[in-house]
């Protein structure tokens, strides 16, 4: 039946439906509108039909699809008209189609881009698509949207008929059909899971193509370029993000495609086999050869080697000249795949091809400018702002090339996960192996605190219980037992060894339950990755050190990691039990967490509160939080009881004055220097961004308020006014947000490739600036991490002097000593710390301080002379320097009166020096202000 006879049949079949409206209700019935639904009428999603049409020459039969749409026994709710790139086509569709909107392509010209401008114009549940010379049956949509009613269906297809324009060739074998679009031997008869759809006869629920990204525009057909499979990767991808849903093939939602004469030549078909070959290679790049290639191999071992059989057997079905073009046509179709897969295409752009390049030369460039950058660096001229002063050009250079490489990586669809990996691996490089290249000893005092009382658990097997402000260690002692343990059956001889790589190997394995935790929030790889990177350009907090707090956060990252894994999400069944292995692993980080930090069980415990008050969490976090509350409350009154019962009353004043504790942290910063309140302000500044942009990012994305990110985000907040922690209570609770908060802003920075095509000009404009705008952010915070992670590095930094001087009075200080510092800033400050007793100028009464400034011989005397007679000894050193005068711990110029004052009494020999410290031994005073 030719293009007229269709057109005759299809007035035929609308003049005899609105007869029948006549005679059974007396109503006219408007074309392409809905019937008002009745009290027995099946309920059905609604439904958008999208028709893609990009030449004039196809005008007649676009009318029938268009027609045929409209007469349907269940009609769509609205039938959109992309044009691809024809003015002409879209000004002569328009008056031509009442009832149909008449779309442009606002995305890159083909197939591709039409398709996903309709997606996203469309309003329906259901989005179908139909070719422009194609037609549907009467019954095509009721057909399709009756599988739909299985919840757990994700896309419905079509049988495609061929409708021969000059009849089929004899040679032309059926299961070759798809060469032409149309429905092939070998495909179910009956309605059954399939891998992928037909594009002249295809649907899938609109929510799941938007969160899958879309039709991919580098695949598919432009023109007549006979290329195609962009519908096989999209079916992988929302097969993929959904392993519980199903895409269905039914062949009784049936249409008929028309098939030119130039479609019936043996030159086109070996061309359109040949393209095939390529277009399967493309997609095994994007998916994997495995999901690729599933179908072809089933049909290559069952169908064809059929068909040839019956082909060669005297009175087959097929005729016998079938049998070349199946030969030919596989030979094609190998071929074609062989040359993808060893030629990768060419970008269609110049900026393509400069972002492709950028993404891939970018990260070993980076990592070179990184080495050069530690050659020569100068630490002796570190003053206030640490690292950041003496860190040469290149380091930075690396940095900004570190970000924009990543920025150009997420920008290409075919950037690996494991070079995704190498940048956020290189992220943590640059900032967690450049102290540990450049210092010649550890980092940090608290470092050579915790690396102070493993060395006590090694050697007396026991952990003091009245060490002063180190007894807390004794009540949770569950990282320094592992440490001990570690220690023991590696044969080293104390942490100090590995400590200063702690920051390194913490916050790489951070990557692990960060990926997981993402994984949970979207499949989005861009996203993912794009939220672990950005986690480690906002962690400033430098909790991360050889200490119990950053072990016990990582646990809690995998805690919340693996429960937020089982949560149910929209579209998937209701969470079962969970596997044993699983439940063990998760039992074990808590109880780890439980015996070796006090802050971070709290934290845990809050989070897992807000995750379990959505009911359909229940299932899965309230166990969790049951498990976590009582390991802490059995902890907390036995082991912890002595500590918390000391310092109850602090615990419960804090409890009363929540203004201070929100601010404590925040404010005090007059008697720091102008570098310091800089650094103090990078980090706050930080902070406060990283915030906004997870609020926004909640508030501009729905989908993001349907997962667990928000309640992660909130949990720690509440402890901020619950107690001061020290003054890092606040900064605390920033860490533990961070995780969360790190991912909505990606997710604000980084939108989704496919989104609604209304106000398509300024869509377009917004989009282009936040694409530029990103690179410029993530070198911004660059800026603001570097000085509030490094700018305090002058006071961290200990040189090989330094140590020296504190190990010799480690050494020599006898049992029973007391060891008096302007603060506990060098390293060894807590050797053998239950053995001696320690004075630190810093932490004493303001009187007292402003004592040692006026008369600084006189008051030590004083501070030191009570007791029993013991050795007294006086340490003094670059770093305590360094530290009280950039905290304004001590009144101004305290040390330096200190030393000269000092220089000459005999009372205060010196009996040890280096070039960065010195030590000092207190005599009993002789005779009022000594001689």
């Amino acid at each position: 039946m030719n293009a007229l006879g269709f057109r005759l049949l299809g007035g035929l079949l609308q003049a005899v439906r609105f007869v029948l409206g006549m005679l059974c209700g007396g109503a006219s019935t408007t074309v392409g509108a809905r019937p008002a639904p009745t009290a027995a009428a099946r309920t059905e999603p609604s439904l958008t039909v999208v028709i893609c049409a990009y030449t004039l020459d196809r005008w007649e039969q676009l009318l029938d699809a268009v027609r045929s749409v409209q007469l349907q026994h269940y009609p769509a709710d609205e039938i959109l008209l992309v044009v691809d790139h024809c003015p002409e086509l879209a000004r002569r569709a328009e008056p031509a189609l009442p009832g149909v909107r008449v779309l442009p392509n606002a995305e890159a010209q083909g197939l591709s881009g039409g398709r996903n401008t309709g997606v996203g114009a469309a309003h329906g549940d259901i989005v179908a698509f139909l070719d422009d010379d194609a037609a549907a049956d009467p019954d095509w949509t009721a057909r399709l949207l009756t599988a739909y009613h299985d919840p757990r269906v994700l896309g419905v297809g079509g049988l495609v008929r061929p409708l021969w324009e000059t009849g089929r060739p004899v040679w032309f074998p059926r299961e070759f059909d798809w060469v032409v679009g149309c429905s092939y031997q070998g495909l179910p008869e009956h309605r059954a899971p399939v891998r992928n759809f037909i594009g002249a006869n295809m649907s899938f629920r609109r929510a799941e193509v938007l969160a899958a990204g879309g039709f991919r525009t580098d695949l598919g057909r432009i023109g007549t370029r006979p290329l195609g499979c962009e519908e096989t990767e999209l079916c992988l991808r929302v097969a993929a993000r959904n392993p519980d849903g199903k895409l269905l093939y039914e062949p009784a939602a049936a249409v008929r495609h028309h098939v030119p004469a130039a479609r019936t030549t043996r030159t086109y078909f070996r061309a359109r086999c040949y393209a095939e070959g390529l277009s399967k290679a493309a997609v095994a790049r994007h998916a994997g050869a495995g999901p690729a290639l599933a179908s072809e191999r089933t049909y290559l071992r069952h169908t064809l080697p059929a068909a040839v059989a019956d082909g060669l057997r005297p009175g087959g079905e097929a005729p016998s000249r079938t049998v070349p073009a199946l030969v030919s046509g596989v030979a094609a179709t190998v071929l074609g795949y062989a040359v993808g897969r060893l030629h990768r295409p060419v970008e269609r752009t110049r900026a393509q091809a400069a972002l492709r390049a950028l993404a891939v030369l970018a990260l070993p460039a980076a990592l070179l400018l990184w080495v050069f950058s530690l050659r020569g660096v100068d630490l002796d001229a570190m003053r206030d702002l640490g690292l950041v002063q003496v860190l040469p050009v290149t380091y930075w250079a690396g940095l900004v090339l570190l970000g924009l490489g990543f920025c150009a990586a997420l920008s290409d669809r075919r950037t690996r996960g494991l070079h995704h990996a190498g940048y956020v691996l290189a992220l943590i490089t640059f900032l967690h192996a450049t102290p540990l290249a450049l210092y010649p000893e550890l980092r940090y005092s608290w470092a050579w605190k915790h690396v102070a009382v493993t060395d006590v658990l090694l050697d007396t097997g026991t952990l003091p219980t009245a060490a002063g402000p180190l007894a807390v260690y004794a009540r949770w002692p569950g990282f320094f037992w592992l440490n001990d343990l570690f220690v023991t059956h590696i044969g080293l001889k104390s942490p100090g060894s590995y400590a200063s790589w702690f920051p390194l190997l913490i916050n790489a394995a951070l990557v692990i339950p960060l990926l997981a935790l993402y994984r949970s929030f979207t499949r989005s790889r861009r996203l993912v990755w794009g939220g672990a990177f950005l986690f480690f350009s906002c962690s400033w907090v430098g909790q991360d050190y050889f200490s119990p707090q950053a072990f016990a956060f990582l646990l809690y990252v995998c805690v919340i990691a693996a429960v937020v894994h089982r949560l149910p999400r929209p579209g998937r069944s209701r969470p079962g039990l969970p596997p044993l292995g699983w439940a063990v692993l998760v039992l074990l980080a808590i109880v780890t967490i439980v015996v070796s930090h006090p802050l971070t069980p709290v934290m845990l415990i809050g989070s897992l509160l807000l995750l379990s008050l959505p009911r359909r969490n229940r299932r899965v976090a309230l166990p969790v939080l049951l498990v976590a509350l009582a390991l802490t409350l059995a902890w907390d009154l036995t082991a912890a009881r002595p500590y918390l019962e000391e310092n109850l009353h602090n615990l419960i004043a804090g409890l009363t004055t929540p203004e201070s504790n929100a601010g404590s942290g925040l404010l005090g910063l007059s008697g720091a220097t102008s570098g310091q309140v800089m650094v103090a302000w990078a980090d706050r500044i930080l902070s406060a961004v990283v915030f906004l942009f997870a609020g926004l990012a909640v508030l501009a994305r729905p989908s993001l308020r349907r997962t667990a990110l928000p309640w992660l985000a909130v949990a720690p907040l509440p402890w901020a006014v619950a107690n001061s922690y020290g003054g890092e209570m606040i900064f605390r609770v920033y860490l533990f947000a961070l995780p969360a908060t790190a991912f909505g802003a990606a997710a604000l920075l980084l939108p989704p490739l496919l989104t609604s095509s209304r106000g398509r000009g300024l869509r377009r404009a917004l989009r282009r600036v936040r694409a530029a705008a990103v690179p410029v952010v993530l070198v911004a915070l660059f800026g603001a991490l570097s000085l509030a992670y490094f700018g305090k590095e002058n006071v961290n930094y200990f040189t090989a002097s330094e140590t020296s001087a504190a190990k010799w009075l480690a050494t020599h200080a006898p049992e029973g000593s007391l060891i008096v510092g302007a603060s506990d800033n060098f390293p060894y400050a807590y050797h053998d710390y239950e053995y001696h007793d320690r004075i630190w100028l810093s932490e004493a009464a303001p009187g007292d301080q402003w004592q040692v400034r006026r008369d600084p011989a006189a008051e030590l005397h004083v501070l030191t002379g009570s007791g029993p007679p013991r050795p007294v000894y006086l340490i003094l050193n670059r770093a305590q320097e360094a530290q009280v005068t950039a905290t304004g711990a001590l009144p101004p110029g305290t040390l330096a009166h200190l030393r000269s004052a000092l220089a000459h009494r005999s009372d205060y020999p010196v009996i040890h020096r280096t070039a960065d410290a010195v030590v000092y031994r207190i005599l009993p005073e002789r005779t009022p202000g000594g001689s």
